[in-house]
């Protein structure tokens, strides 16, 4: 039969197997931890943790504009001094600016990079290199400069009175706005903020001759996208905007900066706290203009807000009107809520505390009017 395979063992073959011995099996060596960065071995892995951790730590780099840290892609509106911007935990930092090449530079040159930019994109990448055998610690930031002076800004509140303030709000007038030429250049992003806000009028008002088809939420998304931006300007028509947009939305964390529109001031006063001794008054000699549009369901708020905070008492017809108010079905959820607040509020403050019950039932779980509406019911209850 023949041999399929053999194995012709040579002399030191027979040699190392005459010799070489199998040690006996043993328990198996007792573990060992190398730190990656140093030298240092240990034997038990929590002590390789706390070792790295005390002395291989990186902290991760970070930058603050106006001592709060940018998202991953910002936008500056308004110009940032030196002061107001500082870089930590960096060794070295990567600046490229427009799309182009990154320039390495040291974090003290940064607050002057940022400083002296007004137009353009700049990529920033902050580097930790505080550890010569571990990769880099980064952070990146994507900042957007559109910066415009006083000059660009008055020249869009110009256009932005003869366009959209001296006429009635349509989408053909919203775009002669945005394409009018005192709109464009560094004041752009202002004009975008304004425009944004006024198509949100109309889509709130729905006015049958635009025959719109953008649902009515829509306009929320608007509002937001014009606070985002109107609220980096400090110019009184952007905080005048911004701040009716705060009303709009419900939200009255601002409530105490004066806009210079004494019914909207009033109205943020009244629903913030409504157990207020003292609330804005009128000023029957101040000279006034239309500075901005309003949407009718915000201004019918104000206008019920003004009247009922003057009444020394309260009877069923005012009762009436505020449930007449609070029930519309033209207006929008926000402004309901709002209409039951005045009502309570302003029956309370007259001493018509049996008044104030059937609204403050209804907004007592309702965000932000639960915060004193829960607490006058239950004083009520008692």
């Amino acid at each position: 039969m023949p041999t399929v395979g053999w194995i012709r063992e040579d002399a030191l073959e027979a040699f190392y197997e005459g010799t070489e011995r199998t040690p006996e099996p043993g328990p198996p060596a007792k573990p060992t931890f190398r730190c990656p960065f140093c030298i240092s071995v240990f034997s038990v892995q929590r002590e390789l943790y706390d070792h790295v951790y005390k002395t291989h730590r990186v902290e991760r780099p970070v930058m603050f504009l106006g001592g709060t840290e940018p998202t991953g892609r910002a936008v500056v509106r308004v110009p940032v001094g030196r002061s107001a911007i500082v870089v930590a935990n960096a060794t070295a930092v990567r600046i490229g600016i427009d799309g182009g090449d990154p320039q390495r530079c040291l974090p003290d040159a940064v607050p002057k990079k940022l400083a002296d930019t007004k137009q353009g994109e700049m990529k920033l990448v902050l580097l930790n290199e505080s550890q010569v055998n571990a990769e880099p610690v980064s952070t990146h930031y994507t900042i957007s400069f559109r910066i415009a002076d006083t000059h660009e800004l008055r020249r869009v509140e110009d256009a932005f009175a003869e366009i959209l303030v001296s006429s009635s709000i349509t989408r053909d007038t919203i775009s002669r706005f945005l394409a009018d030429q005192r709109t464009q250049g560094p004041g752009k992003e202002y004009a975008a903020g304004l425009g944004y806000y006024c198509l949100g009028v109309l889509i709130k008002e729905r006015p049958t001759s635009e025959n719109l088809t953008t649902p009515l939420a829509r306009y929320r998304e608007l509002y937001g996208s014009a606070l985002q931006v109107l609220a980096d300007f400090d110019r009184p028509l952007a905080r005048l905007i911004a701040g009716i947009v705060r009303f709009a939305m419900n939200d009255f964390s601002d409530a105490g900066s004066s806009t210079g529109y004494w019914e909207l001031d009033l109205a943020r006063l009244l629903l913030s706290d409504p157990g207020r001794a003292r609330m804005p008054s009128s000023d029957v000699t101040a000279k006034r203009r239309p500075i901005c549009p309003i949407d009718h369901g915000t201004a019918r708020i104000l206008d019920l807000a003004a009247r009922l905070s003057t009444q020394s008492r309260w009877s069923p017809i005012l009762d009436d009107e505020c449930r007449e108010i609070a029930s519309s079905d033209v207006l929008d959820a926000t402004d309901h809520q709002k209409a039951l607040a005045i009502w309570a509020a302003a029956a309370w403050r007259t001493g018509s505390t049996g008044s104030a019950i059937e609204p403050l039932t209804q907004i007592a779980a309702v965000y932000p009017f639960n915060r004193w509406a829960e607490p006058y019911l239950e004083n009520v209850a008692k």
